[in-house]
């Protein structure tokens, strides 16, 4: 396997970059429904802080995602793919990557517009030169609350669908991005 895709496998920094991700979108969907109820307060903080940095880190793998994609291949569907699974697979790899760019930046808005900077595990903030705004912090607030919840449904859909082409449809789809190798039929 190497570090560029193939038309019939995803390479090596493909797979890195999807893997990470993945771990990192499900930690900051667990570091934010986990703080979500909480009092304000140390802890409170602390875990906000660290589920920005982690934030910040995604956004920047995100962001050498979609450019590697595009400055390769990709592979193709599997042989005998019907239209609609074409479509729909589509819809849901770029409904993704919108929905996780939306909660990125919506988070990073929603700290700019309280007139904070963002945190990167306590290092250092990064403030960005937006006024604080209670109307745009509410607005960031929201698009932030529904964008988890789009990711989450995708999320779904896509692991549902990996699963299906794995074991109902004895394709090589999920191989593709683990281990490579051929469906075994």
């Amino acid at each position: 396997m190497g570090l560029r895709n193939t038309t019939t496998e995803w390479g090596s920094l493909a797979k890195a970059l999807h893997w990470i991700i993945a771990i990192g979108i499900f930690v900051l969907i667990y570091l934010g429904l986990e703080q979500a109820e909480m009092e304000r307060g140390d802890e409170k903080a602390f875990i906000r802080m660290i589920h920005a940095s982690i934030a910040m880190v995604v956004f920047g793998l995100m962001t050498l995602r979609v450019i590697w994609r595009w400055m390769n291949e990709s592979p193709g569907h599997p042989a005998g793919f019907p239209a609609w699974q074409k479509l729909s697979a589509t819809l849901v790899h770029w409904g993704l990557y919108i929905a996780v760019f939306a909660q990125l930046i919506s988070g990073v808005m929603t700290i700019a517009t309280a007139g904070s900077g963002i945190p990167f595990f306590g290092l250092f903030k990064l403030h960005l030169p937006i006024a604080k705004n209670s109307d745009a912090h509410h607005f960031w607030e929201e698009v932030h609350e529904y964008s988890w919840q789009a990711i989450a449904i995708l999320l779904a859909v896509h692991v549902i669908g990996a699963l299906y082409n794995h074991f109902a449809l004895k394709n090589d789809v999920l191989r593709r991005m683990t281990h490579g190798g051929r469906a075994v039929r």
